[in-house]
């Protein structure tokens, strides 16, 4: 480490210690240490089938999405990560502003990838920066096979958030996906062919709710559990590979408050398109009838909606009061008309 050799020429002790504090205010140096959060992340092949057809998936710590993970302004991050694939593999950190360090964003060309049965440790301050983000495999169309997580960073406790407390907190990863891993879908693509429409979309790992009788029964779905007359911040993530998402909730007013990390004007929509690789933060009041459940929705956007019916993905809202205890109740009064159906298509 290079030392810093200071000479200050002054003709008081007030004046030098003026100095000494203006150097170190400019150069940054900090008078506590930073607090560290550390992760220790094993990234792996498992077996799922969240369209319904086996497949490997690229799983962190054995679970798929990735586990969460979660960190203040400012705070050290350190980031553990075993290559258990059979392949080399980078992760990256989607949208994070590194302080005083741009070489360990983990793409090709700023770090070398780890090779497989290999480990590399990640080091990073997170910069002044809040909000929603990702992490991601970014070698070799991994992504497509999963290997992403959600990131937080969250306000440092002197600087307060510009709404009020939500009661809790949901992340939804939504993305579009292939009944293919990644190695056949880079066959493809390096074979200079297209992919074609994606088999589906998956909210959270899990694919769609039985809306409708071309979903293939035995799929696993997601159920987010909510409390009626609460308000929780929702964070979506788009992580798919090449199709932008129309997010809903059915019934429930999306509350706009954060955007890549940034807050912004709030402002309520009844459904929002999320790009790829794109993160949002909305406040959702749960204000609708407690007795019944409501779906969740993510679509394709920007493409025929008749051909393109099978990629959407459906999980749902359960209210923690609500009647409707088997979700078969909910499909038997679509079928029969009782619950709208605009909002799904």
């Amino acid at each position: 480490m290079a030392t810093v050799s200071l000479r200050f020429f002054s003709s008081s002790p007030s004046s030098a210690l003026a100095s000494l504090l203006c150097f170190l205010l400019l150069s940054g140096v900090s008078f506590a240490a930073d607090p560290f959060v550390s992760y220790d992340f094993k990234v792996s092949y498992i077996t799922a089938s969240p369209l319904g057809v086996p497949q490997q998936v690229i799983a962190v710590n054995g679970q798929f999405p990735g586990p969460l993970l979660n960190a203040t302004t400012n705070y050290n991050v350190v980031v553990r990560v075993f290559n258990n694939l059979d392949e080399s593999l980078l992760l990256t950190w989607s949208g994070i502003q590194m302080r005083r360090n741009s070489w360990q964003d983990g793409v090709l060309g700023t770090n070398c990838p780890i090779p497989p049965r290999w480990n590399f440790t990640y080091q990073f301050q997170v910069k002044d920066q809040i909000g929603s983000f990702f992490y991601s495999p970014s070698l070799n169309f991994q992504r497509a096979s999963g290997g992403f997580g959600p990131i937080v960073v969250n306000n440092r406790n002197i600087i307060p958030i510009p709404f009020p407390q939500p009661d809790g907190e949901i992340i939804f990863m939504i993305g579009d996906w292939y009944n293919q891993d990644h190695k056949a879908l880079r066959k493809i693509l390096d074979s200079g062919k297209e992919l074609g429409m994606p088999d589906g979309v998956l909210i959270n790992g899990k694919g769609p709710y039985k809306y409708n009788s071309s979903v293939p029964d035995g799929i696993e779905y997601l159920t987010a559990h909510v409390d009626p007359g609460k308000t929780y911040r929702i964070r979506v993530h788009n992580v798919g590979i090449s199709t932008s998402l129309n997010f809903r909730i059915q019934n429930h007013n999306l509350l706009l408050v954060e955007t890549d990390g940034h807050y912004t004007s709030q402002t309520n929509f009844t459904d929002f398109d999320i790009h790829v690789g794109q993160s949002y933060s909305f406040l959702v009041t749960m204000d609708q009838n407690a007795t019944s459940d409501y779906y969740i929705v993510a679509s394709a956007r920007f493409v025929n909606e008749t051909v393109w019916q099978r990629v959407t993905g459906v999980a749902i809202l359960h209210y923690s009061n609500s009647k409707i205890n088997n979700l078969l109740e909910v499909y038997m009064k679509n079928k029969m008309g009782v619950i709208d159906f605009f909002q799904l298509h």
